[in-house]
């Protein structure tokens, strides 16, 4: 039976939050964010084990490995997310596991995620190559524009948001890393680079409130997420 396994990248400074340490690091509530995001993947009953990417590893890495049994270990985070996510498909691979487990990769910074989520994504996906990711529809008219003035507007009838966490066979996903890597490419996400390899990625219905915090409102908005109650939190998902 494969496993299932979550790298979370964590590797990032989060110069948009303007803050002394990097954004995953700070408190949201009682909790940093990387906790809440630590604790959303390792608490889900399906998830064997967690590794997460650090910029220094010697700073972070032990308390890390505190906050759930699950996190089996860190590893040193490279100068972009591909970079971070091949450096723990290696480190997981060094760590005995096979090309045919299913790996999850999440946003540092995704600390909301939910059990419902993860469930949807390992049970859509269930044993087809292709993987996929959680998103969600675009509802916006959006524009295509430069210099600050608007082109066109885009067809938004088949826009997706994507979002995390996003599965693929660790073997499959590696290969689809190499590739990016030798050719030069750039992926943004590990959909864009298996999406080059030729495979065509699921897309798992998510939740609002699976938000990115990349500024201090969405901090704020983050916060007020958790205070409420979780009848009120369904239904806004």
């Amino acid at each position: 039976m494969p496993k299932y396994w979550g790298i979370i990248p964590a590797a990032g400074v989060g110069r948009r939050m303007g803050g002394p340490v990097p954004k995953q690091f700070l408190k949201l509530k009682d909790k940093t964010i990387i906790e809440w995001t630590i604790l959303a993947l390792a608490k889900h009953e399906r998830i064997d084990g967690l590794y997460v990417g650090l910029e220094k590893t010697d700073q972070y890495g032990d308390w890390i490995k505190s906050i759930h049994s699950k996190v089996l270990g860190v590893f040193e985070g490279g100068d972009t997310r591909s970079e971070t996510v091949l450096n723990g498909i290696s480190h997981l691979v060094g760590n005995g596991c096979s090309k045919d487990d299913w790996l999850l990769v999440h946003d540092a910074n995704r600390p909301l995620l939910t059990k419902e989520e993860i469930s949807r994504l390992i049970e859509t996906v269930g044993d087809d190559e292709n993987g996929g990711i959680v998103s969600l529809p675009v509802f916006d008219t959006l524009k295509s524009g430069t210099d600050g003035k608007i082109n066109s507007t885009v067809n938004r009838e088949h826009c997706f948001r994507a979002l995390t966490p996003q599965m693929f066979k660790l073997g499959l996903l590696h290969k689809a890393l190499l590739q990016c890597v030798s050719q030069g490419f750039m992926a943004t996400d590990e959909s864009q680079a298996m999406e080059r390899l030729g495979h065509c990625p699921k897309l798992i219905p998510g939740s609002v409130t699976n938000i990115k915090i990349t500024a201090p409102s969405d901090l704020r908005f983050a916060e007020a997420i958790i205070g409420l109650e979780q009848s009120d939190v369904d239904q806004i998902n």
